[in-house]
């Protein structure tokens, strides 16, 4: 009976216990939300902050490192370079291309301790992937003798004429105990496509007659292309001079880089060994091939050698 009348006084007791405890955990969490996290967070950030402020002075160390060295390089290539005394130089050379061959003139002067100017003039031929050179031997007309070597499908002989201007630098002034020196040559300009027709004679037979047969020089056209890629129509090419009178020209631009070895230090004869690229870009495509398509560009690599002399 005691217990009854004494109820709401224990219930009470239990209510102010439990809400003192929920107040003292929500001032915790209220205190770890303002307080402790807070300053956790702010930790964690200036941690970040150092760790990103050491890798960007490492970073600049580096940096600061590499541009000495380029200095240092700089410099040790103003002095090799300015050891000598000539000012001109002059050569003549000849290449091997991916796509033809081609042969050139180039005239450098110096600018500047390692650094030069060029002017370059460059002729060159053309030839198509596809170009293979034969001889008609299977042709029943013996009469008519033996026929020049021919290439099979092809339009026009094309030659181009190339006038660049463009630099030297010198990279490596003394490699191999000073008796190889590297420089990267760079250059661009206008060029000159000349598409001249490539002229076969044809067998045809006689009109009226069944073995009678003579022969027609002419160049590729829509008309007699089903005989012009016949071989069996073809007895061989015509003269190379045929055909000069109805050449094409297609003005265009080009561009090269190239590496430059000069064996031996600086003397007045000289020898260069270039290997690089060239590309160039026509207003109108280059047709080679009769039965190839044609494309307004050209890609090559190449290799060459030159000859010539250096003066003050």
């Amino acid at each position: 009976m005691l217990f009854f009348l004494k109820f709401p006084y224990y219930c009470s007791n239990f209510f102010d216990t439990f809400l003192s405890l929920n107040m003292k955990s929500f001032l915790y969490v209220l205190f770890s939300l303002f307080v402790l996290l807070p300053s956790k967070s702010l930790q964690a950030q200036v941690s970040v902050w150092q760790e990103s402020q050491s890798k960007m002075k490492s970073l600049k160390q580096k940096k600061d490192k590499q541009q000495s060295h380029l200095r240092e390089w700089k410099n040790y290539i103003e002095k090799e370079a300015a050891t000598s005394d000539y000012h001109y130089a002059l050569s003549v050379g000849a290449r091997l291309n991916t796509n033809g061959w081609s042969g050139g003139l180039y005239f450098l002067k110096q600018k500047d301790a390692g650094k030069q100017i060029l002017w370059e003039l460059h002729v060159s031929e053309i030839k198509h992937e596809k170009e293979t050179k034969q001889e008609n031997t299977k042709t029943v007309f013996k009469n008519l003798g033996k026929g020049r070597p021919y290439i099979f499908g092809k339009s026009n002989s094309v030659y181009t004429l190339q006038l660049g201007y463009g630099r030297q630098q010198l990279l490596f002034p003394a490699l191999l105990d000073g008796n190889l020196s590297v420089s990267l040559r760079y250059a661009t300009g206008p060029g000159l496509a000349f598409l001249k027709p490539y002229y076969l004679e044809l067998i045809y037979i006689k009109p009226g007659t069944a073995d009678e047969v003579e022969l027609r020089s002419e160049k590729y056209s829509a008309d007699n292309a089903r005989r012009f890629l016949e071989a069996g129509n073809i007895h061989g090419a015509d003269k190379w001079g045929k055909g000069l009178g109805e050449t094409k020209i297609i003005p265009g631009l080009f561009g090269e880089l190239a590496f430059v070895l000069e064996p031996d230090k600086p003397k007045t004869f000289i020898q260069t060994i270039t290997f690089g690229g060239k590309a160039a870009i026509y207003t109108k495509p280059l047709e080679i091939m009769a039965d190839r398509k044609a494309y307004r560009y050209q890609l090559s690599l190449f290799v060459g050698l030159a000859i010539g002399g250096r003066w003050k």
